[in-house]
C-alpha cells in the first residue's frame, strides 16, 4: 500500500469519523434538546390542565355554596327550586338531605333511602359546617340513591374490545357539598351535587383547546386531554379508528402500575390510536387521598421530530461542506508531500542496484523535504564508498566462514572419534577393575579395594561423559532425529535404562524403586527414549544422597505420557533451576564439586523431547529432594530431526 493511500485514506478516516462524531454529538444533543423541551412543555401542560380542572371543581363548590346560602329547608317549593337550580348550574346530580341523611329534596328516586353521610368524605366534611368539595367515583348502589336508574345508566361506560361489553358502572363526578344552618348555627343540612365526568366531552375539549388550541398538525391535534377512571377512558377527545370518541379503552399497564399503584406522575411516549404523543399522567385522588382515577395530557410528537429534523440538517449541511474543503486541502497536501518522496524512492531504487550516476533532483516543495533530499544525497555517497568496502570486506569474510565451517566440522569429527576411541578402553578398564573388586583374581584387602572402587566409580563417570558427548556430536551434526515406532514402553525403555544403571547405584547405595505399567504402548523412538531416561538416572543416582532411596515412576493421563525421576538429596535452587537444561551447565556448589559431569545430559533430554512434541522441568527442595521430569503425547505423529 503506497504512502498516497495511506495518508489520504487516514486523513479521510479522520475526518470522517471527526466529523461523525460531531455530526453524532450534534444530532444526539439536538434530538435530547428538543425532547427535553417536548417533555418539559408535556410536565408544564399537564399542571396546567389539572389546575384548571381544580378550577371547575372549586367553582362548582363556590356555586353550591352560594345556593345553600339561599335556601330554608321551610320553603314549600323547595323541590321545584332545587330542580331550576340543578339545570341552571348544569348539575347532573343536586340533592338535599338532612343531618343525618335523610331526603329533603332533588333527584332522589325513593327518599326513604338514608344517604351514607360518614362514607361520603366531601358530605363529612360539609357536615363539620364548612363547604368541601373533590373528586369522587360513586359506584351503582350510590347512583340509585341519588338519582335512579336513568343515572345509573346514564355512566356505563362500554369496553372498546370486545365490543358491547361494560367496563364499568361507576360514576366519576366533580362532587362538592355545603351545609345549612339553623337559627343556632347548628347544621341542619346539607346541599350537594355534582357534574357527571362520564361521557363529559366539553370539559375535555374546553381543557383541550384552553391548552392547545384546536389546531391540526397534518389532520391530527396537536394535543388531547383524557380523564380516566381507574385505568379506563371515560372522558377523552381522541379520536379512535372508526372516528369515535376512544371511550372504553384501558391505558397501559406500565401506567397502571407507576400511576395508580405507586401514586407517581408518568411523562413518556404513548401511541395514541394511530400516533406516537409525548404523554403526561397524573393520578386523580378523592378528598380521603385514594387514588380513583389519571388525568392524561398528550402533545402530538410529530411536530418536534419535524423540528429535530430541521435543526439537524441545517446543522448536518454546513458540516458536509466542511468536511469536502478539508479533504481537498488534504489532497492537496498530500499530493505536494507525495511527489517528492517518489522522486526519492525512485533514486533509492537505483541506490539498491548500485546505480551511481544520476543525482536526484527535487523540485519546489516543503523545507523539511529539501533537508531530506540534501541527506539523501550525502547518504547516497556515503553508501557508495562502503558498498566499494563491503565489498572488500565480504570477499574476506567468505574466505574467513569457509576455514571456520572447516574447523567446526574437524573438530565434530574429531569429537565423535576420540570418544568413541575413549569408550572401549574405558570399558575395559571397568570391567578389570571390577573383576578385581569382585575378587575374582583373588583376595583383595579392604586397603587396596576402597581406591579400586573410586577408580571404578570414576570410570562410570567417564563412561557417562563418553556417552553424552557421542549424542552431542550426533545433534551438532543434524543425526540426532527420532525414528519413531510402536514400542512397549516399560519393556523396551524403562527395564534396559534400569539395568544399565543400577551398578551406578549400588556404588552409590541408593535403593531404587521402578513404578511402570507393563502394558504401556506408545510411539517414540526407543533408542533416544533410553538416552533421555538413563540421563535422569544416572544424574539421581551421581547426585542423590548415598544410602538413601530414589524413584522412577511412569504414569499417563489423558494419552500424555509422564516419566518422573526422584531423589533423596541436595537438590538445587531456584536461581540453579533456571540453567539445569542447557548446554554446558552444571551446578557450582559445595554438593556438586567431586563430581563429574559434562554438563550435556539434561541438554540432550531436553532436544529428544523436543523431538516428541514433548517437555522437560524439574522440581526440588533444597537439601531435601529433587525431581526431574519429561512428558509427551503417547500417539504424536510428528516427525522431527
Amino acid at each position: 500500500m503506497s504512502i498516497r493511500t495511506i495518508l489520504i485514506g487516514g486523513m479521510l478516516v479522520i475526518t470522517v469519523v471527526s466529523t461523525f462524531l460531531v455530526g453524532a454529538l450534534g444530532v444526539y444533543s439536538i434530538s435530547q434538546s428538543v425532547e427535553s423541551e417536548a417533555q418539559t412543555r408535556v410536565t408544564h401542560d399537564l399542571e396546567i390542565v389539572s389546575g384548571y380542572l381544580q378550577n371547575h371543581i372549586e367553582v362548582l363548590a363556590q356555586s353550591i355554596e352560594e345556593t345553600a346560602a339561599s335556601l330554608s329547608i321551610t320553603e314549600s317549593d323547595i323541590t321545584r327550586k332545587i330542580s331550576t337550580l340543578r339545570q341552571e348550574l348544569d348539575l347532573d346530580v343536586l340533592n338535599l338531605c338532612d343531618a343525618d341523611g335523610r331526603g329533603i329534596a332533588g333527584t332522589y328516586p325513593d327518599f326513604g333511602i338514608t344517604v351514607p353521610v360518614i362514607q361520603d368524605p366531601v358530605l363529612r366534611k360539609a357536615l363539620k359546617g364548612k363547604t368541601a368539595w373533590g373528586m369522587m367515583a360513586l359506584d351503582s348502589g350510590r347512583l340509585d340513591i341519588e338519582g335512579g336508574a336513568a343515572l345509573r345508566k346514564s355512566v356505563i361506560v362500554y369496553s372498546k374490545a370486545p365490543k358491547n361489553e361494560i367496563a364499568s358502572q361507576t360514576g366519576f363526578f366533580l362532587w362538592a357539598a355545603s351545609p345549612l344552618y339553623d337559627d343556632k348555627g347548628r347544621v341542619i343540612a346539607l346541599l350537594y351535587g355534582g357534574r357527571l365526568l362520564n361521557y363529559n366531552f366539553d370539559l375535555v375539549d374546553d381543557l383541550r383547546d384552553k391548552i392547545f388550541t384546536s389546531d391540526l398538525y397534518n389532520g391530527k391535534p396537536l394535543g388531547t386531554v383524557t380523564i380516566f377512571l381507574g385505568g379506563l377512558r371515560v372522558a377523552t377527545n381522541v379520536l379512535g379508528p372508526d372516528g369515535k370518541r376512544a371511550v372504553g379503552t384501558f391505558v397501559s399497564r406500565e401506567v397502571q402500575e407507576a400511576v395508580l399503584e405507586e401514586n407517581q406522575n408518568y411523562i413518556g411516549r404513548a401511541w395514541v390510536v394511530d400516533q406516537w404523543y409525548l404523554s403526561g399522567y397524573k393520578p386523580i385522588h378523592n378528598p380521603d387521598g385514594h387514588t380513583i382515577g389519571i388525568l392524561y395530557v398528550g402533545l402530538l410528537e410529530e411536530p418536534y421530530k419535524d423540528l429535530r429534523t430541521r435543526l439537524i440538517s441545517r446543522f448536518l449541511v454546513p458540516t458536509a461542506f466542511v468536511v469536502l474543503v478539508v479533504f481537498g486541502v488534504s489532497f492537496f497536501i498530500v499530493n505536494r508531500i507525495i511527489g517528492p518522496i517518489q522522486t526519492l524512492r525512485d533514486a533509492a531504487s537505483r541506490v539498491a542496484v548500485r546505480d551511481w550516476q544520476e543525482d536526484i533532483t527535487i523540485p519546489r516543495t516543503y523545507s523539511e523535504i529539501a533537508e531530506l533530499a540534501s541527506v539523501f544525497r550525502e547518504m547516497q555517497q556515503a553508501i557508495k564508498t562502503r558498498d566499494h568496502q563491503l565489498t572488500a570486506q565480504n570477499q574476506q569474510l567468505t574466505v574467513t566462514n569457509e576455514q571456520l565451517e572447516t574447523t567446526n566440522r574437524n573438530y565434530m569429527q574429531t569429537l565423535g572419534f576420540v570418544t568413541h576411541e575413549l569408550k572401549s578402553p574405558l570399558a575395559a578398564m571397568q570391567s578389570m577393575v571390577s573383576l578385581v573388586v569382585d575378587g575374582y583374581v583373588g583376595e583383595v584387602s579392604d586397603k587396596v579395594r576402597e581406591p579400586l572402587v573410586r577408580i571404578k566409580r570414576n570410570c562410570e563417570e567417564l563412561q557417562d561423559m563418553v556417552k553424552n558427548y557421542l549424542d552431542l556430536s550426533r545433534a551438532e551434526r543434524g543425526e540426532l532425529a527420532a525414528k519413531k515406532s510402536h514400542i512397549h514402553y516399560h519393556q523396551e525403555v524403562v527395564e534396559p535404562c534400569v539395568e544399565q544403571t543400577q551398578a551406578l547405584f549400588n556404588s552409590r547405595g541408593v535403593t531404587l524403586t521402578v513404578t511402570s505399567p507393563e502394558d504401556l504402548v506408545v510411539l517414540a523412538d526407543p533408542e533416544l527414549m533410553r538416552i533421555a531416561l538413563t540421563n535422569y538416572l544416572t544424574n539421581a543416582a551421581k547426585y542423590g544422597a548415598g544410602n538413601k532411596t530414589a524413584r522412577l515412576t511412569v504414569n499417563v493421563e489423558q494419552e500424555v505420557l509422564t516419566v518422573t525421576v526422584w531423589n533423596e538429596g541436595a537438590g538445587f535452587t531456584a536461581e540453579e533451576k533456571e540453567s539445569l537444561f542447557k548446554k554446558f551447565s552444571r551446578l557450582k556448589n559445595p554438593n556438586t564439586a567431586n563430581k563429574r559431569g559434562s554438563g550435556l545430559g539434561l541438554f540432550l533430554v531436553e532436544r529428544i523431547l523436543e523431538l516428541h512434541d514433548g517437555k522437560v522441568w524439574a522440581e526440588s527442595n533444597p537439601g531435601q529432594w529433587a525431581e526431574f521430569s519429561f512428558s509427551f503425547p503417547t500417539n504424536s505423529e510428528t516427525e522431527k530431526n
